[in-house]
C-alpha cells in the first residue's frame, strides 16, 4: 500500500468519525500532539489509545464535523520502512465554518502496512484551540 493509498483509508474513516477504523491504522508506542497536550501511549496501552481515539472524534462530532477530507502537502522518507508525512486537513461541519489544520504524522511500515506511530497537529486555523 502506498502512503497516499494509506491515507485515502485513513481519510474515509477520519470523516465517518469512526474511532474502530482509525485506531485500527494506530501502532503502539504512541504518542501524539493534539491541542497543544502531548499524550503517548506504551505497547500495552491498547485500550487507553483506542479510548482516546473515542474521545476526539466525539468531540469532532458534537463540534459538528460531518466530513473531512485530506491532502498530502509533504513527505520525509526514512528509508522504505519509514516516513514523516504533513497533511492538509478540511473538516467540514454543519451549520459552522470549516477547520482546516494540518498535522504530521509518523508511519512505520510493519507487515507490509503503513500505521501511524506518531501525530502532531499544527497551523490550526479557525479552530476554538486558538
Amino acid at each position: 500500500m502506498t502512503l497516499q493509498e494509506f491515507f485515502n483509508r485513513y481519510s474515509q474513516a477520519y470523516s465517518a468519525l469512526d474511532a474502530r477504523a482509525v485506531y485500527a491504522m494506530f501502532t503502539r508506542p504512541f504518542t501524539a500532539v493534539h491541542h497543544g497536550q502531548i499524550a503517548t501511549f506504551g505497547s500495552n496501552e491498547t485500550e487507553a489509545l483506542y479510548q482516546a481515539t473515542v474521545g476526539i472524534l466525539e468531540y469532532y462530532r458534537a463540534q459538528g464535523v460531518s466530513s473531512a477530507s485530506c491532502r498530502i502537502t509533504d513527505v520525509l522518507p526514512f528509508g522504505s520502512e519509514l516516513a514523516t508525512v504533513k497533511v492538509r486537513w478540511t473538516a467540514q461541519r454543519q451549520q459552522a465554518e470549516p477547520w482546516i489544520f494540518s498535522t504530521a504524522y509518523h508511519l512505520i511500515r510493519e507487515n507490509g502496512e503503513w500505521r501511524i506511530y506518531g501525530l502532531a497537529q499544527f497551523e490550526e486555523h479557525g479552530h476554538p484551540a486558538q
